[in-house]
């Protein structure tokens, strides 16, 4: 008993990893082709694991400890070094939290059981079904809830934080959106980028036309983009801090100059997926 719950639960498990990184693997793959290629394959991987599993395979095993263990290795990388061609990223991410914890349970399960010390290859007549319909439905209707809870986390954390500035090559492929368009969309303007505090801040003043509509882009990850060749990220402490945002006030946000923004470059305004015409800076 104990032995088919252990196996079942390593197949819900396998099987919900490799859903989650399926679900983001076009945006991955919008953000550097490579990383969408690599989701894809793990949820390729996770089928071919959990299927051996199922037939007391140990190397599915195995492959799962692969599988599993290379997302959290990648997951990491991505949030201290960064993945070649992408930014830093953020450690707080539904999909990725979510799919860290399953890979997580995934591989203590398999290395405190350690069940390919037992595991036989299956037999047409070892007896009964190999796969029971209750606890396939169950299995099932577990992994599509986690999917749905996830996804369900994952757009309440972008209607209140708002989205992640991409890659350079992903703003720089992004349209530009016209300063005319960010008064009228957006409920911005433009009122000063400038060279300040001895060329070390780059000193960006925004006025708040609509409140509003101006919550909705603030609330996004902010960022320079200079000369169409560099990415300056906005510090965290400007991050999804909007606040309450007044009509006509001026809203107030510096970026490090990081000795590549001189007086008359040319930098965007970039806000999460928003990508504001070039101005000059001062």
């Amino acid at each position: 008993m104990r032995s088919k719950l252990l196996h079942w639960s390593a197949i819900v498990l396998i099987l919900e990893i490799g859903l989650l990184h399926i679900l983001t693997a076009q945006a991955e793959y919008e953000e550097a082709p490579y990383m969408g290629y690599l989701f894809a394959a793990n949820f390729f991987g996770s089928l071919i694991a959990a299927y051996a599993i199922q037939h007391r395979q140990y190397w599915g095993w195995l492959l799962g400890l692969v599988v599993a263990g290379g997302s959290m290795a990648g997951y990491a990388w991505s949030r201290t070094l960064g993945m070649p061609g992408m930014n830093v990223e953020e450690w707080f991410d539904p999909y990725g939290v979510a799919s860290m914890s399953l890979e997580g349970v995934f591989i203590l399960l398999a290395l405190f059981f350690r069940p390919w010390r037992t595991a036989v290859p299956s037999s047409p007549n070892a007896g009964g079904p190999i796969s029971p319909f209750a606890p396939t439905l169950i299995g099932l209707l577990l992994i599509l809830l986690a999917a749905f809870l996830t996804y369900q986390w994952d757009a309440a954390v972008t209607r209140a934080f708002g989205h992640h500035v991409g890659s350079l090559d992903q703003v720089c492929s992004t349209p530009v959106t016209t300063l005319a368009d960010l008064e009228e969309q957006y409920g911005i303007q433009v009122s000063l980028v400038a060279i300040s505090m001895l060329d070390g801040i780059v000193d960006v003043r925004i006025k708040i036309i609509d409140p509003d509509k101006a919550h909705a882009i603030l609330q996004n990850q902010a960022a320079l983009l200079v000369n169409q060749e560099s990415l300056i990220l906005a510090p965290h402490m400007h991050s999804h801090s909007t606040g309450r945002l007044k009509a006509g006030k001026i809203y107030v946000m510096f970026f490090p100059t990081e000795q590549i923004v001189h007086a008359g470059s040319e930098v965007n305004l970039v806000f999460g997926s928003v990508r504001v015409a070039p101005v000059a800076v001062r």
